[in-house]
């Protein structure tokens, strides 16, 4: 009964369990992924290990994420979501930045969540504007980041550095993608597909001579 429901996904027709054909495999996107997140993490490792400084504010974490969302099944998905991102960070950047100086102008912390329900509807209108509203999202992330994630003195070199950080996470999801193979186009691209193809075609009756003969 409910056993049976639960294990079924791993049941073969025969009732038997068959792991291996019902598990699914390890994909090129899989490995991309991990291998894009493990150089995000080395190429930060040096700042984020320093012990103090402003050298320690530099981290792997934006620079992980945006490696995880950008990463596509293809490049050119990845590209067009890496520009997309790109574009979203400058705008959120620019738009935190400038809400920044406006909240350290008023100090007035009421109006923080003014200014930044203000500066989400700026960014979004501004990705609208330019007509990438997919980039809207993450530059109102961005914003939001900016503007509660930090504070002090430093936080306008703390919003710059999650921009590179961003940045540099997003050419390396690109530049992976790009440099590793990708299996699947070699399947399709192997004679043997297409032969099985047009043997698909060449297998199926004439109507039409038939008719004729």
């Amino acid at each position: 009964g409910g056993q049976r429901k639960l294990f079924a996904p791993f049941l073969t027709a025969e009732g038997g369990a068959d792991m291996r054909t019902r598990l699914p495999k390890v994909g090129m996107r899989n490995v991309k992924t991990a291998v894009a997140v493990g150089i995000c993490f080395l190429i930060f490792l040096p700042f984020w290990s320093s012990g103090g400084g402003e050298a320690a504010m530099v981290g792997p974490f934006y620079a992980c994420i945006a490696a995880i969302i950008c990463m596509q099944g293809s490049v050119e998905q990845s590209v067009r979501q890496g520009v997309s991102r790109l574009i979203g960070t400058a705008i959120g950047g620019a738009a935190g930045l400038l809400v920044l100086l406006v909240d350290d102008l008023l100090e007035i912390p009421l109006l923080t969540g003014v200014l930044l329900a203000g500066g989400v509807i700026l960014v979004i209108w501004l990705c609208n504007a330019i007509h990438r509203p997919a980039a809207s999202s993450i530059g109102a992330i961005v914003l939001c980041v900016f503007l509660i994630n930090h504070s002090g003195d430093d936080r306008y070199l703390y919003a710059l550095v999650r921009m590179g950080e961003t940045a540099v996470g997003i050419l390396v999801a690109v530049a992976v993608n790009r440099l590793l193979p990708d299996h699947r186009e070699e399947v399709k691209n192997t004679p043997t597909a297409g032969a099985e193809g047009q043997g698909k075609n060449c297998s199926a009756p004439n109507k039409t001579t038939k008719e004729r003969s």
